[in-house]
């Protein structure tokens, strides 16, 4: 039952009847469910580590010609269209003017999450989200450990560049032959993490519009739909339904919120040397 919610739009009404239990039956036990499915995110969401880092960047290396060396994962954001109450709807109205919360997730070359951060307002900046997600507490610190710092994640523009966070040249004058081309490598290793979330929103269309009174139950939701995504790539499954143009997937546009603006020195370096690569 919590799967074929989670698979289709249906309303706790339908689900109910086509299940043949009570509609209040059917969203009790979609929602404990749910719960049962988020106690298990750390055994299927997870992090890479000591030889399994190595594993995740050889096979970003392999994945196209000339990609980045060293890719341990690719990061951005998605937005989740939702229902909230009149009173709440400044607050997750997004720049598309619809309200959502933010996934934030990063994933590896075969689509699979290795982070998720889910429930942030829809009228919150990437960076933002970013900046107050335990992985951007992480990375931003000076005693950070999660991974070597010859080892980095990919972000577009929407996210601050650092040592271990690298993003593009920014296109406020016209980029050099060496910038152009980082940028399109970067780019074109980065493509991952759209493809994991339109893998996502086409095996689970309930994230294309979640109807939900509470904002804790929606963000489990979503938690539940990336765990359970992983679980089906463990199995080598990869069928899913195309999405189309239309997908709530709001494009990053530079926003200038001081955060993202941030380039630490030893970040600049480490984009430069690699560009000239």
């Amino acid at each position: 039952m919590t799967l074929w919610y989670l698979s289709n739009n249906e309303t706790f009404r339908q689900l109910g009847d086509r299940f043949d239990v009570a509609r209040g039956n059917a969203c009790r036990t979609v929602h404990y469910l749910i719960d049962i499915i988020c106690t298990v995110c750390d055994d299927f969401i997870i992090w890479p580590k000591g030889s399994n880092l190595i594993n995740v960047a050889n096979s970003f290396n392999t994945l196209r010609v000339n990609n980045f060396p060293n890719v341990i994962g690719a990061i951005d954001g998605c937005h989740i269209r939702i229902t909230v109450p009149l009173n709440k709807r400044k607050d997750y109205t997004n720049r598309k003017m619809f309200q959502s919360i933010v996934l934030l997730a990063v994933c590896k070359s075969n689509l699979e999450f290795t982070y998720v951060f889910a429930g942030w307002p829809g009228s919150s900046h990437d960076a933002r989200v970013y900046r107050n997600s335990t992985l951007g507490k992480c990375l931003t610190a000076d005693d950070c450990t999660l991974f070597p710092t010859e080892y980095h994640i990919l972000g577009d523009s929407a996210f601050p560049l650092s040592k271990r966070l690298l993003t593009p040249y920014r296109q406020r004058k016209i980029l050099t032959p060496t910038q152009a081309i980082y940028n399109k490598r970067l780019s074109s290793t980065r493509v991952v993490i759209e493809q994991a979330f339109g893998l996502l929103l086409g095996r689970f269309r309930r994230l294309k519009s979640v109807c939900m009174k509470n904002v804790d139950n929606i963000s489990k939701a979503v938690t539940a739909c990336c765990i359970l995504h992983n679980i089906a790539l463990n199995n080598d499954d990869y069928t899913w339904v195309p999405i189309d143009s239309t997908t709530d997937t709001i494009r990053n546009e530079f926003v200038n919120d001081g955060f993202n603006n941030q380039q630490d020195i030893t970040g600049i370096n480490k984009r430069n040397s690699l560009a000239s690569l």
